[in-house]
């Protein structure tokens, strides 16, 4: 169970299937594929602007490309920079036959493209590929954006503590009032 600086356990969401993927659709300037070492500075960018927490091309390295729990980086490309990154990480310890979605971010000049989907739907024909047979993602309450898109996605809430229940509720009922203006 993640617990980042504000000291509240993450959210958890699971999909407990991967045989219904969608495709990957991207309009043709756009281009989902596997980072390779040159575009560790591009996702360092895109991880900071996302999360407001300090990256570089190291950290990127070290957490992620470089990583042995980390399968494969994903980045969609757009006008030759990184504007999507998410990537595939194997936790078998914590969530046997599971993949878990990984740092998933989109900088602010390319969100409300359809770039986040992209790359999450990538990572999930991934896990696939791997023969998993589900993904398990974590998240923050404020994090609504991203919830939106991990439900569309087939991602359901799966409380742990006592307090999820009551933390989903509210942010399910966020989500819905930002449905009604």
């Amino acid at each position: 169970m993640t617990v980042p600086e504000h000291g509240v356990p993450q959210l958890l969401m699971e999909r407990h299937s991967l045989t219904d993927l969608p495709e990957i659709g991207l309009p043709a300037k756009y281009e989902v594929r596997a980072a390779d070492t040159a575009d560790e500075e591009g996702i360092a960018r895109v991880l900071r602007l996302a999360f407001d927490v300090e990256w570089d091309a190291d950290r990127v390295r070290r957490n992620l490309t470089g990583a042995p729990d980390v399968d494969s980086v994903y980045v969609v490309t757009a006008a030759g920079q990184v504007a999507a990154t998410a990537s595939a990480r194997l936790a078998p310890g914590s969530f046997p036959g599971r993949g878990y979605l990984h740092w998933v971010g989109v900088a602010p000049e390319w969100r409300g493209r359809g770039l986040g989907a992209a790359v999450c739907v990538r990572v999930l024909h991934r896990f696939a590929e791997l023969g998993l047979n589900g993904a398990v993602l974590e998240t923050d309450d404020h994090r609504l954006d991203a919830v939106r898109l991990y439900l569309r996605l087939g991602f359901e809430p799966s409380p742990r503590t006592e307090t999820d229940p009551g933390r989903w509720d509210a942010v399910l009922n966020a989500l819905e009032a930002r449905k009604e203006r």
